[in-house]
């Protein structure tokens, strides 16, 4: 790429980026990234708000930054020999003497990306990057800046950073703010995180996030030609969160033959933040491994514009909701499957410390059995005293064989940390 028209795209997206304000601080500490020398690596779906929480770093910078945008199509024909272009750039447009701090955004588009941040990194110039693919997590780059990077997984809005959004107070005192909330979480729930669905209030936003980021990330990337098979694969997977899957039923619904292909496709949307997998608990490493998995989306707004939506598998969708929050929370999430089922396990080192049902409306007694049973499986089995049941309206508390059973709307829970 020639160095005028590199130039000239590090200029405008200067101008682009200073312009981006009303901006909703994020769940985050930041000030912990800013500290020391450390590369940090943000990564997350598309559209989650990595750009903005890049300018609400640079406004906490005590230097003066640059801003690089490599999903900018003007650098689509980007070489190695560009970045050292940059650092001359970045040396008459900010000048020589004071120190800048490199705010990089996409970086995943551009090969040996680590190998310059990594350099920068050796010459004490603090940088952010973003990317939109687990590639950036990969062992060989981890390998690579070992000790020298630090990572935050941003992810659509939590609910409490919806509520921020909207201007809604997360006290909940009196009969009024309840109600306020919960009508909210409905929006919530109905509508998901991503930042321009709730402001702009469109949901078919989501669907063409979906489509940008299948046919740019996985169909445009991984040379896919069977599209039809995998869009079956995809819609069958997201019509059924939250439920156990078997190769036979992906097989039969996709047309699909190869396990190995079913597989890729699986880790392809895994890999860029759109879908997430977990596995049966087990003592046994290989046993887990060979279980069922579950598969849950990460934003609940996919729930309406990709999958088939049903009022039956509401249940379904407020599992999926329970899931992204605790994945958002960074824990390590398994399903308990023996005699009776628990939606989620949580291990924290090598303990199980939290059994979690999540059930829609626990008014019928049948429903309320079951899950009450594989609830208190799971907390014998582990050993637990405490379990958890997150309803979507439903506030209690049971005891059963000297087990504490909480009861709570799943609201609540979501603005409990």
């Amino acid at each position: 790429m020639e160095k005028e028209k590199l130039k000239q795209v590090i200029i405008d997206q200067q101008e682009l980026f200073s312009q981006k304000n009303d901006l909703i601080e994020r769940d985050i500490p930041l000030e912990s990234y800013l500290a020391h020398d450390e590369i940090i690596i943000i990564t997350g779906i598309r559209r989650c708000g990595k750009s903005s929480l890049l300018s609400i770093i640079s406004k906490l910078l005590k230097y003066k930054f640059i801003y690089l945008n490599f999903d900018d199509i003007r650098l689509s024909d980007f070489k190695v020999e560009n970045f050292e272009q940059i650092e001359e750039i970045v040396s008459e447009y900010r000048g020589t003497k004071d120190k800048i701090v490199y705010l990089l955004d996409e970086i995943q588009n551009v090969s040996l990306w680590e190998r310059w941040v990594n350099n920068l990194y050796t010459r004490k110039i603090k940088v952010f990057v973003t990317g939109s693919n687990s590639s950036l997590l990969s062992s060989e780059i981890s390998t690579f800046l070992t000790g020298r990077n630090k990572v935050i997984q941003l992810t659509p809005f939590s609910f409490k950073e919806f509520l921020l959004l909207k201007n809604i107070n997360l006290k909940f005192e009196s009969t009024h703010e309840k109600r306020e909330i919960f009508q909210a979480f409905t929006e919530y729930f109905e509508n998901g995180g991503f930042p321009l669905v709730i402001k702009n209030e469109d949901l078919s936003l989501s669907k063409q996030y979906f489509e940008d980021i299948l046919n740019k990330d996985i169909v445009k990337r991984y040379g896919i030609r069977k599209i039809k098979e995998l869009n079956d694969l995809i819609v069958y997977l997201f019509s059924n969160v939250s439920k156990r899957y078997s190769y036979s039923t992906l097989k039969q619904v996709s047309s699909i033959k190869s396990l190995s292909m079913i597989n890729n496709y699986i880790k392809y949307l895994k890999d860029v933040f759109i879908a997430f997998t977990i596995n049966r608990f087990d003592y046994s490493i290989k046993k887990q491994n060979v279980s069922s998995s579950k598969f849950y989306v990460s934003d609940n707004s996919f729930l309406k514009t990709i999958a088939f939506n049903f009022s039956e598998n509401f249940g379904q969708r407020l599992e999926n909701l329970v899931f992204v929050e605790l994945n958002r929370r960074k824990f390590n999430i398994f399903y308990y499957s023996n005699k009776n089922e628990c939606d989620f396990l949580i291990k924290e080192g090598l303990k199980i410390t939290q059994a979690i049902q999540v059930c829609l409306n626990i008014d019928n007694p049948t429903t309320k059995k079951r899950e009450i049973d594989g609830l208190i499986e799971a907390m014998k089995e582990f050993k637990l005293n405490e379990g958890l049941i997150l309803t979507l309206d439903k506030e209690d508390e049971v005891v059963l064989d000297n087990k504490r059973i909480i009861i709570k709307p799943v609201w609540k829970w979501l603005l409990s940390k």
